[in-house]
């Protein structure tokens, strides 16, 4: 009976690769989601033989943001905080090519799409249930297309809509242990190898330029999140609540403002400390501008 289901499986495999072979044809280390990075500098490539998972490579930033002139946006131009800080963050990615890297089979792939995953929960309750995410932007997306996009996506799920990426996990969970485990297997092989479909890919909610998650929806700050092995996912980034703070204004004098604290927890392997910390600040100069996500 074993034997039958490892040869169903195995069958199965086969059909995957040859219809990726059929639906991408762009080099030996090409992938359906990334573009294979030659002319990288040699401490980059070799980064991933040194810290072989993305847990090692992890590295935290955590930034406090102003909310004095963002609230008011919001106000004005009817968008949300999550908006602007998802639009802020696809901006990273257009203006800053290095954000939208990721690491597979020791190799870094330049990601061919920018797109955003996230949880999102029915109900604001601990029973309410929780649903995977998955939004693609285009690169000339402003703040009000983000909006529109993750809107219409949130807007399934409180109409009672679902997933496919759901629809997979509630699948694989009802199977013995040794066929999930088995599934993983193949599929983290043909992830290594680059031989993933694109069909696989579409709806994965891991395999994406960032992960996002809003605890302040819940009134808690931002956590640094952990990073996930499985996918593609080389930045992930928390936003908190809004809070009462010390910043310095503009005449370098203490004043009480709205802040909110925004981390992000990100693969050092796609990029050097200059382009991270040069990064992390445009993303903060767009959240608290956010006229310059339009």
């Amino acid at each position: 009976m074993i034997l039958l289901l490892y040869t169903y499986c195995f069958k199965h495999v086969l059909y995957i690769i040859e219809q990726n072979v059929l639906e991408v044809s762009v080099g030996i280390y090409n992938r359906a989601d990334g573009k294979y990075i030659k002319d990288l500098p040699d401490y980059i490539k070799f980064f991933p033989f040194i810290m072989r998972k993305r847990s090692d490579g992890a590295i935290y930033f955590k930034q406090k943001i102003d909310l004095t002139k963002t609230l008011k946006y919001c106000e004005e131009n009817n968008v949300k905080l999550f908006h602007v800080f998802i639009a802020s963050l696809l901006k990273l990615g257009v203006t800053r090519p290095v954000f939208n890297r990721f690491v597979v089979g020791k190799r870094v792939y330049q990601r061919n799409h920018i797109n955003v995953g996230f949880i999102a929960k029915v109900k604001l309750t601990e029973k309410s249930r929780e649903v995977n995410v998955k939004v693609d932007f285009d690169e000339s997306d402003n703040i009000f297309d983000v909006a529109t996009k993750v809107q219409k996506k949130v807007s399934v799920i409180k109409d009672g809509g679902d997933f496919k990426a759901d629809d997979t996990i509630d699948l694989l969970v009802r199977l013995p242990k040794f066929m999930t485990a088995f599934v993983f297997f193949v599929a983290r092989g043909l992830d290594h190898f680059g031989l993933l479909t694109k069909k696989f890919i579409k709806d994965n909610p891991l395999f994406v330029s960032a992960y996002v998650t809003n605890v302040g929806s819940i009134g808690v700050d931002a956590p640094f999140h952990h990073m996930y092995e499985w996918g593609t996912i080389s930045v992930f980034s928390s936003l908190g609540v809004i809070q009462k703070d010390f910043i310095i204004d503009e005449n370098d004098n203490p004043v009480v403002a709205d802040v909110v604290n925004v981390t992000f927890t990100i693969d050092e392997r796609i990029a050097d400390g200059v382009h991270m910390a040069r990064g992390i600040s445009d993303f903060k100069n767009y959240m608290e501008n956010p006229e310059l996500l339009e």
